[in-house]
């Protein structure tokens, strides 16, 4: 690879969206892995893995100046973090 195509890779891993989508895909996996062995930990690191994937979504969205998509983002956060709960 030469240097143009190492800074794109580099900027990309950086990009908040990409965290939202590694986090939230990881974080679902081990939650349902946890759900279908009944071990409470798995599940907890799930949710918690989704949910600071969806912070690190809503954060990026607020900087590139994205509000409706980051509110959106918060409260499909919120809505998901008081169903795990209940």
């Amino acid at each position: 690879m030469d240097y143009e195509e190492k800074q794109d890779v580099k900027d990309e891993l950086k990009n908040p969206s990409f965290l939202l989508f590694v986090f939230t895909c990881i974080g679902f996996q081990v939650l349902i892995t946890g759900n279908i062995s009944e071990i409470k930990l798995l599940q907890h690191i799930g949710a918690g893995l989704v949910f600071i994937g969806f912070v690190s979504g809503c954060v990026g969205a607020f900087r590139q100046r994205y509000f409706k998509k980051g509110i959106g983002l918060m409260l499909a956060g919120g809505i998901g973090a008081v169903i795990y709960f209940i």
